[in-house]
């Protein structure tokens, strides 16, 4: 299994042999179009996938109905890949018209191209809009992905253990109280749980996010105090790793 993050923020490439996926992709200069009053974030390249990878993709997760996971001007430009998200989602994907099959998934083992995918309730405040995945594939390599915060009662009821977690790591907090994103030390905390000695970091320097919602968010960088030796951690848009 290939895994890619290719972009500078929480879009994310899982290869298992001749097909890939996509988890909430955004491959354009700009989040939102206009000046994205209420959350805007821009970059320099689209996106860090290379023509064969691009090709390869056959499937794209959404995992949750927010505009910085959910990009419709991305999801056009895939119109033959299926798509798999919640009710939720696919209700906002139907009356945008998509010409893709849009697929409900759900905590049973869905087989998605070469892997199986299981979703799962995300952390709270996020446990009713989006969900966290587990993706396996033939060998039993496994990916945690969770793009907010870590449900640990899932994790435990479920016995999910994973060689790689995606995982944020830079904490954001709503009114300095509500936790959105987390930050290193509870991150490596989940690791452990997991048993994963492999992380990635998604949702990637929120101080480049720009809008009116940033006056209600304290914002951190990622705090290298809790760096642990025995997990190695990807961070840079095009990281690799490839078991």
């Amino acid at each position: 299994m290939k895994v890619k993050k290719v972009d500078d923020y929480q879009s994310w490439y899982i290869e298992e042999g001749n097909e890939a996926l996509l988890i909430d992709p955004w491959f354009d200069f700009s989040l939102v179009d206009g000046k994205g009053w209420f959350l805007q974030r821009t970059k320099d390249k689209k996106s860090l996938l290379t023509l064969e990878e691009n090709s390869l993709v056959k499937n794209i997760i959404i995992t949750a109905p927010f505009e910085d996971h959910l990009h419709f001007k991305t999801l056009n430009e895939f119109p033959d890949a299926d798509i798999w998200c919640s009710s939720q989602v696919k209700s906002i994907l139907v009356k945008k018209n998509l010409k893709n099959k849009i697929n409900n998934f759900s905590s049973n083992s869905n087989s998605i191209g070469n892997l199986k995918v299981s979703a799962y309730p995300a952390g709270f405040p996020y446990n009713t809009t989006a969900n966290c995945l587990v993706i396996s594939n033939a060998e039993g390599f496994t990916v945690f992905h969770e793009g907010h915060v870590v449900n640990k009662s899932v994790i435990h009821k479920n016995e999910i253990k994973a060689d790689v977690a995606i995982l944020t790591a830079e904490e954001v907090k709503f009114f300095g109280l509500l936790t959105l994103s987390m930050n290193l030390k509870n991150t490596i905390a989940a690791c452990n749980l997991l048993s994963a000695n492999k992380l990635f970091i998604t949702g990637s320097n929120p101080l480049k996010n720009t809008g009116f919602v940033n006056h209600f968010l304290k914002l951190n960088k990622l705090d290298n105090d809790f760096r642990d030796d025995k997990i190695e951690i990807f961070y840079e848009a095009g990281s690799t790793f490839t078991s």
